[in-house]
């Protein structure tokens, strides 16, 4: 049976207490008080997964394992708890038992960077050399690969390098970054520039072998390959001490939307007991520790600590002192003197310390977490984001920029409002998918898109977006009509002109 309104009000209190002993770095006593939320709601997953967190930053690892594959077993199409469970028996020494988990969690979500990653470094300690130089690659880890390239013979280098579309070249040592977080790679930056960021809307005519965009994700290796020799198996260079054995030591755990708190409206709440209303749907704007969070009767709380981007259409509360400044695009880097305004009500930069209720209108908000991720968004859906991400605006190639995009990556939140439901389409295996233009809100990883005009057997009478690459591709339903977009001058499903 569901927890009562007085047990459920006790569980929740356990919850924000633990957060606050978590982030104060008391990890005994977060670790009791997520224990004792478990004593109420033995089921609540999210209570699982902070317990498993606790475990994990207090490197408890032996304790953390049972948990995350627990939550694994219960919710099996959770990449981040995949990802954490491959990350703990890394750092336990089961490299073959770590390559399974990161695996699977790659291939939950392709857009992850930090499976990548992490699969770079578990491959390394199995003496998969090839595969690990592979992984750091597409990871823009130039530093990893450099420690792994000694391991290589040539054909095995030039081999790895002509399949990620690139020259047989040096690799790239890694570059200055921000504290926390990693270099972009080559194949990143090349991303930005093929998808239109910045109104560079065409692909070049012919590219040579270092330009082209990398599409396709590494193979999956279990089982399928051979055992290496042992003079494969042997480093050439001691990794103790290295830079590998130093990213294991620091790799930290992903977070997923139930550890964080956040939480999707999937409608309006129906009429419900005054206790029940009490308990939960009560907005408390002051109590959490998020940038985002969606409340069960579908509002948006926007917390300020220092410094966000946020529509003001549908706000209709707010506390605390804040201060309200243009917000304009921004263009490879730089800002513009354009407002940041597509879709009516412009966003703002909103500083100071306090928060904004924002209500859906009609509509309805998802607040997400990027967690070293890349998400792409109609900027008409875009509604708030931490100023702790790096973003670009654009728009889409053939479309004359009629649907402007916002590129978002790095760390932080992102709240968009929709008005259909959004249902998320893994790209298949071709790597190709045709999406109506009305319909599309955007995408996750490294998804290129280009305006087709649909041909005579296509189920379309409008304009479509061909969606190629690796990632994940966002539609949503019932959106609103809009004049015709009237793609850019060319024929059949050929390159805009």
């Amino acid at each position: 049976m569901p927890p009562s309104p007085a047990a459920h009000e006790a569980f929740e209190r356990a919850i924000v207490s633990g957060n606050e002993f978590l982030r104060a770095g008391n990890l005994l006593e977060a670790q009791r008080t997520f224990l004792a939320a478990l004593q109420v709601d033995p089921e609540n997953v999210r209570a699982l997964a902070l317990l498993g967190l606790s475990y994990f930053r207090a490197n408890q690892f032996t304790d953390a394992r049972p948990i995350y594959e627990e939550l694994c077993a219960r919710l099996p199409t959770d990449a981040s708890h995949r990802l954490n469970l491959g990350l703990v028996r890394l750092k336990l020494g089961d490299t073959e038992g770590a390559i399974e988990a990161l695996e699977a969690s790659r291939g939950l979500d392709p857009s992850q960077g930090r499976a990548v990653n992490y699969l770079g470094l578990a491959y390394a300690r199995a003496g998969r050399y090839a595969d690990a130089y592979e992984a750091f690659l597409i990871a823009g880890q130039g530093e990893l690969a450099m420690e792994i390239e000694p391991n290589l013979a040539d054909e095995e280098r030039s081999r790895v390098l002509l399949k990620l579309g690139g020259a047989p070249a040096e690799p790239a040592p890694a570059t200055a970054a921000p504290a926390g977080r990693r270099p972009a790679g080559p194949k990143e930056r090349r991303t930005e520039r093929n998808i239109g960021m910045g109104g560079v809307v065409r692909r070049p005519a012919t590219a040579s072998p270092s330009q082209r965009f990398v599409t396709q994700a590494p193979e999956s290796h279990s089982g399928a390959r051979p055992a290496p020799s042992p003079s494969e198996a042997v480093p050439k260079q001691a990794p103790d001490g290295g830079a590998i054995t130093r990213a294991v030591a620091s790799a930290s755990p992903a977070t997923s939307g139930r550890e964080a708190g956040t939480k999707v409206s999937t409608g309006h709440s129906p009429p419900q007991p005054l206790s029940e209303l009490a308990t939960h749907a009560l907005v408390r704007p002051d109590e959490g520790d998020h940038a985002f969070e969606v409340s069960p009767s579908g509002a948006l709380v926007v917390r300020v600590t220092d410094r966000v981007y946020c529509r003001m259409s549908g706000v209709y509360a707010a506390g605390g002192a804040l201060q309200r400044d243009p917000a304009y695009r921004r263009s490879r880097g730089t800002n513009s003197q354009d407002r940041f305004d597509h879709g009516g009500d412009p966003l703002s930069a909103i500083s100071g310390q306090g928060y904004l209720v924002a209500f859906p209108e009609g509509g309805r908000f998802t607040a997400v977490y990027l967690d070293d991720d890349i998400l792409y968004l109609r900027e008409e859906r875009v509604f708030a984001f931490s100023s702790t991400l790096r973003w670009e605006n654009g728009h889409i190639p053939g479309l004359r920029g009629k649907v402007p995009v916002v590129q978002f990556r790095g760390d932080g939140a992102v709240a968009f409002r929709t008005v259909g439901a959004l249902t998320s389409i893994k790209l298949p295996a071709s790597g190709t998918m045709v999406v109506h233009a009305r319909a599309l809100a955007g995408w996750i990883g490294r998804v290129v898109p280009r305006a087709v005009m649909p041909g005579p057997q296509d189920p379309f009478v409008d304009v479509c977006v061909e969606c190629t690459g690796e990632g994940v591709v966002l539609v949503e339903s019932a959106a609103p009509p809009a004049p015709p977009l009237g793609p850019e001058s060319h024929g059949g499903h050929g390159p805009p002109a």
